[in-house]
């Protein structure tokens, strides 16, 4: 017998329960004996790092499709019924009632784009802010900020060692604006 070769598609679902409809279908799958051709649920998301007022980082995971995740599967009648009928989910993406699979670039290209938002900071930073150093050989003293790195987490500030100043690069975590 010759086995449909899987692919990916896009289903639409209610907002904010991208998570919990991929928890639900990978449970729908196994209750009706659907591994072969349910294969693999993914939702793109990407971490942002905060820094709160205690000086503490904090994860958060942002999705960068809200309110679709991408489904690999077998389509045959059982496999577009189990997630069509999963709760929360609204549609599939597709052409009248088909169901179209996304293509290998556009599936690259998502995937690239979750790659490179790996770990985004949020910052309240602005260049020449004053700010107190909070961890390190320069605890507690104030200086301006003069570079922002959000990529990294970084902030650069001019320190004053011996007389001279010199440049600095600190975490997100170890500086607290004054304000």
């Amino acid at each position: 017998m010759l086995k449909a070769k899987p692919e990916w598609y896009v289903i639409q679902c209610i907002s904010w329960t991208e998570e919990n409809v991929k928890s639900s279908l990978f449970q729908r799958r196994e209750s009706l004996w659907m591994e072969d051709y349910i294969l693999d649920v993914y939702v793109p998301t990407h971490e942002i790092v905060t820094t709160k007022k205690n000086w503490t980082k904090s994860v958060k995971k942002k999705n960068i499709l809200p309110w679709y995740l991408l489904v690999e599967m077998i389509v045959m009648n059982e496999s577009w019924y189990i997630v069509r009928n999963t709760p929360n989910v609204t549609w599939f993406l597709g052409a009248w009632n088909i169901p179209v699979p996304v293509s290998w670039e556009e599936l690259e290209r998502l995937k690239w784009k979750v790659a490179e938002n790996a770990q985004n900071y949020s910052n309240e930073f602005l260049i020449w802010d004053l700010a107190n150093i909070t961890s390190g050989p320069f605890e507690w003293s104030e200086w301006k900020i003069t570079e922002i790195n959000e990529k990294k987490g970084l902030v650069k500030m001019e320190v004053d060692v011996m007389g001279r100043n010199t440049p600095v690069e600190l975490d997100f975590a170890q500086v607290k604006v004054i304000r």
